[in-house]
């Protein structure tokens, strides 16, 4: 239900980030994917990444390679799960770093498979890869330190002092 939310409002966050027009906007498609994943349900995050792919393929791509994206974000969702289910992915930056790398790797499978595909060599652009997994990375950091901090109970203590 989650991911489905946020695979919603990352097809949201895609078409705002296309009205205006950035250019290197965050593969925001990466968030809920990472959610899932980063607790070590492989399955589940397979098929979060799955529809995540086909929405990026529906939203970015439209009528060219559908299943392209969801390719690469179904394999490294399992990486991602693998990685998760052996150590604790709670803290924010180590999410960052992960789904830094997440980006990293998914653009590089999308560049070999378009490379196999077609049958010309391409080569990434890795200023702007580099600059889309950055601010994805930054981005997932911050969303896991905003759902980490104990905002109820915080507001409990404030509501004590001030009954004090």
């Amino acid at each position: 239900m989650i991911a489905a939310l946020g695979l919603a409002l990352a097809a949201l966050g895609t078409l705002l980030f296309g009205v205006l027009a950035l250019p290197h906007p965050p593969d925001l498609f990466y968030l809920p994917v990472a959610s899932v994943a980063r607790r070590g349900r492989s399955v589940p995050a397979m098929l979060t990444a799955f529809a995540a792919g086909l929405a990026e393929d529906a939203l970015a791509t439209p009528g060219r390679l559908w299943g392209l994206h969801s390719f690469s974000k179904v394999l490294v969702a399992y990486l991602l799960a693998a990685i998760g289910a052996r150590a604790l992915v709670e803290k924010p930056v180590l999410l960052g770093l992960l789904v830094w790398g997440a980006v990293v790797v998914d653009g590089l499978v999308v560049t070999l498979l378009l490379w196999i595909l077609r049958g010309e060599p391409l080569h990434p652009a890795l200023a702007a890869l580099a600059l889309r997994a950055a601010g994805t990375g930054l981005l997932a950091a911050v969303l896991q330190a905003l759902l980490r901090y104990p905002w109820k109970e915080r507001r409990a203590a404030r509501r004590r002092r001030r009954l004090a």
